[in-house]
C-alpha cells in the first residue's frame, strides 16, 4: 500500500470526526465496511457500549446520541500507523441526558482499514467509570 493511501486514512478519520460534529452518521457509515468489527467502551455499563457489526455502528450512534449531548468533543491528534492504521486523541465532556450529570474525559480511538478505504476495526477508549457515574440516578 502506498503512503498516500495511508495519509487518506488519517483524513478519512478526520472528515468522519467532522460529520460527527454535524450530527451527520451517514458519512461516517459511508465510511464503515460491511466487515466492521467496532466496539463502543464500556460494554454493557455505557449505553452506546458492545460490539457492533458493519452498519450496525449506526446503534452506536443512535445510542450515544440518545445518552449524551456533547458540550465538548475535540480531537487533538489523528497519526497514521504503517499503512491500515489510524490512531486519535481527544477529550471529550457530555451531558447525561438521562441525570443532567456531567462527565469530562480524554479518549484514545483506534481504527484499522482495508485496502479501499473502508473501516474495518474500530475501538474507543475513554474513562468508562465517570460516564457509568454520570448515568447513575
Amino acid at each position: 500500500m502506498s503512503t498516500t493511501t495511508a495519509i487518506n486514512n488519517a483524513a478519512t478519520v478526520a472528515t468522519m470526526y467532522e460529520a460527527f460534529g454535524r450530527a451527520d452518521i451517514q458519512t461516517i457509515l459511508d465510511n464503515v465496511d460491511d466487515s466492521c468489527e467496532w466496539i463502543g467502551a464500556g460494554g454493557e455499563f455505557t449505553p452506546q457500549g458492545g460490539t457492533y457489526k458493519g452498519k450496525e455502528a449506526a446503534n452506536f450512534f443512535k445510542h450515544l446520541g440518545e445518552s449524551v449531548e456533547f458540550t465538548v468533543f475535540n480531537p487533538t491528534a489523528i497519526h497514521n500507523i504503517g499503512d491500515n492504521e489510524v490512531v486519535s486523541f481527544g477529550n471529550m465532556t457530555g451531558i447525561s441526558r438521562k441525570t443532567g450529570k456531567t462527565s469530562s474525559s480524554d479518549w484514545t480511538m483506534h481504527f484499522k482499514f482495508n485496502d479501499e478505504g473502508k473501516v474495518v476495526y474500530f475501538q474507543d477508549f475513554f474513562n468508562t467509570a465517570a460516564a457509568y457515574v454520570a448515568e447513575l440516578e
